[in-house]
């Protein structure tokens, strides 16, 4: 039986500080629009050749943003009915779609994207059931493209299941009769070159195919609580896969290192700000590692959450090895602070411009808003 462990260690923010740090990234952040959704994606919607911006009810067409309203969201309270927005065209139209999720109507739906007659889109249920908190799309089958839907669903009865897309539809595959809490994710854990699906209280394992209905082996081998998506990568170089999180509904980012005979040390990055919800892991600098976007949800529990009341920030953290190689030290890089621009439940990372930079859009509660990478002037 493989053994659970998960040590605790803490590290001041001051130690995250290095000295081989890159230069900031100048963001100009532009208003798209000042509704409730959290959502955002980008793709390009109309077949222009240039990205647009997706969240709710409307897309947002470059370079004017004009906004596209393409369908009717419903509201609970503070909250429109999807907190994920996917793009992915689903029919083979060419034309991209939106795959989305909600929690308050416990439904996994498609929106098809009718392309140039510019009619309302028609929404189609994937499934129904139990409340989904975020839904993501990675690579499960292996075959390097990540168009396959993972959800997190809230209820511990929900089965842990991913979706595949042929011809139109979604198949559903269970991997687990059951779900393990807040927060989840997909990459390769013990490097046998098949993606696993990691929860917060342990990992499962791929079989040889993922699609033949055999067990997906669970490894209870850890416990982080509430967390965001749970990214795979070897953060140290050891040729062990590590776990890159953070608390979702609390203060903490964190990541997770793997050591020999499958135990778990976990490590923190920044503790000094709370909500950090949604995490995009990309090259922003361009100088070939992954480095960690994120940002602080505005009222994501209406003001119940640790934290939660105070400024809203969006940051980007990158990671070097220490000179003998024996930790990991992180910078952290400040793009918004105190304005009404907040991570959300989505960041999404794109050349909106064609300008051979990275710019990112974020929406919450408190607006929509585009951050424009001003490394390169924009023609």
């Amino acid at each position: 039986m493989r053994r659970y462990l998960a040590i605790a260690v803490g590290l001041s923010v001051a130690a995250l500080l290095v000295c081989a740090r890159s230069p900031e990234i100048v963001f100009e952040r532009k208003t798209i629009d000042l509704g409730i959704s959290e959502t955002c994606a980008i793709a390009d919607f109309n077949n222009d050749g240039r990205p647009d911006i997706f969240s709710g009810e409307a897309w947002y067409e470059n370079p004017s943003w004009k906004r596209h309203p393409v369908r009717h969201l419903q509201e609970y309270g503070t909250y429109l009915a999807s907190l994920t927005d996917l793009p992915l065209d689903v029919d083979g139209d060419g034309f991209v779609d939106i795959v989305s999720s909600g929690w308050h109507n416990g439904k996994i739906w498609w929106s098809r994207n009718p392309g140039k007659s510019g009619s309302v889109w028609e929404d189609h249920t994937i499934d129904q059931g139990y409340p989904v908190e975020f839904s993501f799309l990675v690579d499960l089958d292996n075959d390097g493209k990540a168009r396959e839907l993972l959800p997190q669903f809230g209820n511990q009865a929900a089965p842990t299941a991913w979706y595949e897309v042929a011809g139109g539809t979604f198949k559903k595959h269970v991997v687990s009769p059951r779900s393990y809490g807040h927060g989840i994710g997909a990459g390769d854990v013990n490097g046998d070159g098949r993606n696993d699906i990691i929860t917060p209280r342990g990992w499962l394992e791929a079989p040889s195919d993922p699609r033949s209905g055999e067990e997906w082996k669970f490894h209870p081998e850890f416990e982080m609580g509430q967390t965001s998506f749970i990214y795979v990568i070897d953060l140290n170089e050891d040729g062990l896969p590590d776990l890159l999180t953070a608390n979702a509904h609390d203060y903490g980012i964190f990541w997770m290192e793997q050591r020999p005979n499958h135990m778990w040390v976990k490590h923190s990055i920044d503790d000094s700000w709370s909500q950090p919800h949604a995490l995009t892991l990309v090259d922003l600098n361009g100088d070939g590692r992954k480095d960690l976007l994120t940002g602080k949800r505005f009222m994501a529990h209406d003001g119940r959450d640790p934290g939660e009341r105070e400024p809203l920030g969006i940051y980007w953290y990158e990671y070097r090895l220490s000179e003998d190689r024996k930790s990991v030290e992180w910078s952290k890089h400040v793009i918004d602070y105190g304005s009404r621009a907040g991570g959300g439940l989505q960041i999404a990372v794109a050349d909106v411009y064609g300008r051979g930079v990275l710019d990112f859009a974020a929406g919450g509660k408190s607006g929509l808003f585009l951050f424009e990478n001003r490394s390169k002037d924009r023609p």
